[in-house]
């Protein structure tokens, strides 16, 4: 009998992992912008440096919205993107940002948003 405990914590725990993968949302037509490297410890580090030109390809924005406003992106406009989970803004959407929530992205709280420059393929 003491052969067979630590078996069936083992099918135990990989039949919990098994139901809490299969709960979380894979795939699907959504799209959810999200933190390229995880801050697990707290340590508050930026993926990219202040003030970073983000160069995006046209084709990119296709199908994409504003982050803020769930406006389609216009790629005449000014654009902004957050450094730490990609999340594209129009220039509205950021002086509003900056006046209501200190400059932060609204997806991930980061600090870093900078221009955005189209490249064309």
């Amino acid at each position: 009998m003491a052969r067979l405990f630590p078996i069936l914590i083992f099918i135990g725990f990989c039949f919990w992992l098994l139901v809490r993968w299969s709960a979380s949302p894979r795939g699907g037509a959504t799209y959810r912008p999200r933190p390229r490297w995880p801050d697990w410890f707290g340590t508050g580090q930026k993926a990219t440096a202040s003030g970073t030109v983000h160069v995006v390809r046209r084709r990119e924005l296709a199908g994409l919205r504003d982050a803020y406003s769930s406006a389609p992106i216009d790629p005449v406009r000014p654009l902004f993107r957050c450094g730490k989970c990609l999340s594209i803004y129009q220039g509205d959407s950021i002086a509003v940002l900056q006046s209501e929530n200190g400059g932060r992205c609204m997806v991930c709280e980061g600090s870093d948003l900078g221009p955005v420059r189209l490249a064309d393929d």
